[in-house]
């Protein structure tokens, strides 16, 4: 997810370790296409032979045998037909799991991982989650999913508990966040480590020209415009019946906040030609398009189809603002459209509910230099104080790139290097019984 093995196998080969990236058997398809390696690199070639392509799927089935597993991929195939999901997943036995995860002396992972490898008796020496609430343990997305049918129900208690034995076992499981998925890993018991995750690379050059027809069309609004800022985030702000109340508060990104700010930008400082470039991604799309229209801020808008992450690259270094996302959660930090911006040295317009000191304590360094949100009419105050001080919001960004590279990037890559090869306390991994 959101190719943060890719970068953190490029920082650990760049720091002399033989470290492989294994792919899961369903990244990259569907909603998360722009998930791969080939979209977060101009350098393919150069780390090619190191990139594996695995038949393990990112997926419940890959936590079961026979016969749950097959009944598990047949359920997988027909949602597939019937348009429920993106792509068919099916099941995959022991020995495909040892020849896939077998060959390495530490493996690092998410996702499915723990549950998986718990049917041969192997252990994850560092588990990170890339969902808030961890992935097929209590994210939002997942609980949902126990309100639904009585078969769900029962497909994802089973999941749960083979994805709960998993973490039990794993050496070191990382936290990034302390109110969410911090809770949900107190709640079932499991000790954690306080960590953020190195999941952007910035060690490449990027080209010159434009080298999309895409970024050529960004290209010329950016020429065109003075005040530019780019939201690359899923555009997600509509409540949804089957996320609705508790659980819509911890999943929305409150994208809309941005686009009422924007229009408001637009009236209040017209002089600064402002232009935001917004990417055709998450699943309020059209509902975003129909509040520009209704704030009649159409020609400052300019709309970008859903991107690879170094085409995104490509274009964080030319924009004045990036926008992250303003979710909810106190003490949630970003993803990676913050840290793309960060590692690019732009200022991040960002959510950040932390109070004075609460980063510092948890993280153990200070935040970056950065455009913070607690509230909609930030959101606001903060681009008319770029519109005003365009120079002071430039030297924001470069004090952020050089923050990234103090406590992220290569830094940090160091720190999971020394995580991965001496732990806390040097644990030992259990040795789970295979199930």
């Amino acid at each position: 997810m959101n190719n943060n093995n890719f970068a953190m196998m490029r920082y650990f080969r760049d720091l002399g370790t033989d470290a492989h990236l294994l792919l899961y058997s369903n990244d990259g398809r569907g909603t998360l296409s722009h998930f791969t390696p080939e979209a977060d690199t101009w350098e393919l070639d150069r780390w090619a032979p190191f990139i594996h392509q695995t038949v393990i799927p990112n997926a419940p089935v890959a936590a079961f045998d026979f016969p749950l597993s097959t009944a598990v991929g047949v359920r997988s195939a027909l949602r597939r037909l019937t348009g429920a999901q993106d792509s068919a997943v099916g099941a995959v036995t022991r020995a495909q799991l040892r020849r896939a995860y077998g060959g390495y002396d530490r493996l690092i992972g998410s996702g499915s991982t723990p549950a998986a490898l718990l049917r041969i008796g192997r252990a994850l020496d560092v588990f990170y989650p890339y969902s808030p609430g961890v992935e097929f343990l209590g994210s939002s997305w997942f609980t949902v999913g126990f309100r639904s049918s009585w078969q769900r129900r029962f497909l994802y208690g089973a999941v749960r508990r083979q994805q709960m034995l998993g973490l039990s076992h794993a050496r070191v499981v990382v936290c990034t966040d302390r109110e969410t998925t911090g809770a949900v890993l107190a709640e079932f018991g499991v000790p954690s480590f306080q960590q953020t995750i190195p999941m952007v690379y910035n060690r490449e050059r990027s080209p010159a020209d434009a080298p999309t027809a895409s970024l050529a069309k960004a290209h010329v609004a950016l020429r065109e415009a003075g005040l530019t800022m780019l939201h690359h985030a899923r555009l997600m702000w509509q409540q949804r019946g089957s996320c609705a109340g508790e659980e819509h508060l911890h999943s929305t990104k409150n994208s809309d906040w941005l686009i009422r700010a924007f229009a408001a930008l637009v009236a209040a400082r017209p002089s600064v030609c402002p232009r935001l470039f917004i990417v055709e991604y998450g699943p309020d799309v059209e509902a975003t398009k129909e509040l520009v229209a209704q704030l009649g801020i159409q020609n400052a808008v300019t709309w970008l189809p859903k991107m690879a992450r170094r085409e995104l690259m490509w274009l964080l270094g030319r924009v004045s603002v990036g926008v992250g996302e303003f979710m909810n959660p106190r003490c949630m930090i970003w993803g990676g459209t913050g840290w793309e911006t960060l590692a690019s040295g732009k200022p991040l317009l960002q959510g950040f509910r932390f109070e004075e000191g609460e980063f510092a304590d948890f993280y153990g360094y200070p935040p970056p230099p950065m455009l913070p949100v607690k509230a909609e009419s930030d959101v606001l105050e903060h681009l008319l104080f770029v519109a005003d001080h365009p120079e002071q919001a430039a030297e924001i960004g470069r004090r952020a790139r050089g923050w990234f590279d103090t406590y992220n990037g290569i830094a940090l890559a160091k720190k999971w290097l020394a995580l991965v090869t001496d732990p806390p306390g040097s644990a030992q991994p259990a040795t789970p019984t295979p199930c």
